[in-house]
């Protein structure tokens, strides 16, 4: 069984681990706060709520092996929301600095820093690892995980590991944030943690400051750190897209900027973990992985055309009923929708995200991708105009590229979408805006 602790032990304790909030920290440091949180933490099942990632994958470490079971709470929710989540999840004890955040037993940290007499001696678990969907298409739900199912495809190659410092995009207490934190551990690079409060362009300076150059994130963070003249100066290795459509404009962009990175766009979610990942240049995957699938995971289509994968390593579940994520032959309903063309797979949307036009389905990631390849295109967003006669009508907000001719514009996108896409699926309303809204995880939010 894989250990955490045992892992960053056998590090060199000098060395450095991790840029926080006081710059660089070595791994004796790090075990330091380790050892002083792990005495103030019962051996139950605990939740734990930070203000920072660096404080959470302290917890992480403390709590790993030593608790039944550990509940990861995003930095988005609230009172409410922690409520139904400790409820759900049988949680006994909240381990927080966060003072908005209570329940019926608390255990609030102020100061890492200082020495608590460490509990000897403990029982082993294998630690459950409660994870919150991110809601994007519906309520969120809570994600059983072990460590098994969340290394399984977690390279551990610390030669190649050592030269790579990985910047955290993604919030730690999200899948795919948990995904950087164990490749980072357990490959043996180095990880910056960030303040995103800074803004996307004081989060750029801070990576560049701190000799990042390995960056997970998703699609869309990608096309706005490319509008970041100071970007150029990332000198990256490693360039990992995860939680979108990644279409090939964007892989071609990022191959011409950042030249000597290794793309990868991966293929994970909460309920199944990583699935995939794809390396060579293009959007999609190989149609012939269906019988010669990639190492650790099956795959196959099923007749709604929706993708489906059967890992090697599972046993997931949903805690609301406790009910599996895999059917009984090991295989678990991605609610992605694929087109297959030229011997490949493209990826359409999800199954549950369609906008109904008079009966017929758009799949607004479709409509965006389309859209996307016009010059003058920075970014879309598409999604439903209610509609009292075809119930949605479909709208698309384009953030046009600067000094852009914007009547030409509208009608290169028209034309485009005519001789592209069902009429049904061609935006009756096409909006220009300055910005589009994000959520907490870094995709494009669809209201």
């Amino acid at each position: 069984m894989i250990s955490l602790l045992s892992a960053l032990s056998n590090r060199d304790s000098k060395a450095t681990f991790w840029n926080g909030c006081g710059g660089w920290i070595s791994v004796e440091e790090v075990l330091k706060k380790v050892s002083n949180l792990s005495c103030l933490i019962p051996q139950d099942n605990i939740a734990l709520a930070f203000t920072s990632d660096e404080l959470l994958a302290i917890g992480i470490l403390a709590s790993e092996g030593r608790c039944r079971s550990v509940l990861l709470v995003p930095a988005s929710c609230d009172q409410l929301l922690l409520n139904r989540y400790l409820t759900k999840a049988g949680i006994s004890c909240l381990i927080t600095n966060r003072s908005d955040l209570s329940a019926n037993k608390v255990i609030r940290i102020a100061n890492l820093d200082t020495p608590n007499n460490f509990a000897q001696g403990h029982v082993v678990y294998d630690t459950s690892w409660i994870i919150p969907t991110s809601g994007t298409t519906g309520d969120p739900k809570l994600v059983n995980h072990k460590l098994a199912t969340l290394t399984r495809t977690v390279r551990k190659n610390l030669d190649k590991g050592r030269c790579l410092n990985w910047g955290l995009i993604y919030e730690l207490a999200r899948f795919a944030g948990l995904q950087v934190f164990f490749q980072a551990l357990l490959g043996g690079s180095k990880l910056i943690f960030l303040d995103r409060s800074d803004g996307l362009r004081g989060v750029c300076k801070s990576l560049i400051a701190a000799g990042c150059n390995a960056i997970s994130a998703t699609p869309t963070w990608w096309r706005r750190l490319m509008m970041l003249p100071e970007a150029r100066a990332l000198s990256l290795k490693r360039i990992t897209l995860g939680g979108e459509i990644a279409d090939e404009k964007l892989l071609k962009q990022l191959t011409a900027i950042f030249q000597s990175a290794r793309i990868t766009h991966v293929y994970a979610s909460t309920e199944a973990g990583v699935g995939f990942s794809v390396t060579d240049g293009r959007a999609g995957f190989p149609a012939d992985w269906l019988l010669n699938p990639p190492a650790d995971v099956e795959l196959k289509v099923n007749d709604e055309n929706i993708l489906l994968l059967r890992p090697k390593v599972g046993g997931q579940q949903f805690l609301d009923n406790n009910s599996p994520i895999a059917d009984s032959n090991g295989w678990i309903d991605s609610g992605d929708l694929v087109r297959y063309g030229e011997n490949r797979f493209y990826f359409l949307g999800r199954a549950n995200g369609a906008i109904n036009v008079g009966g017929n389905k758009v799949y607004p990631e479709e409509v965006e991708e389309c859209i996307r390849r016009i010059a003058g295109v920075n970014q879309v967003s598409v999604r439903a105009r209610p509609n009292p006669i075809v119930g949605s009508l479909v709208e698309a907000l384009v953030l046009p590229e600067p000094e852009t001719n914007l009547d030409y514009l509208k009608k290169s996108i028209l034309q485009t979408c005519r001789s592209t896409l069902a009429p049904y699926k061609v935006p009756a309303i096409i909006n220009w805006v300055d910005a589009l809204e994000y959520t907490s995880t870094g995709k494009l939010l669809r209201l």
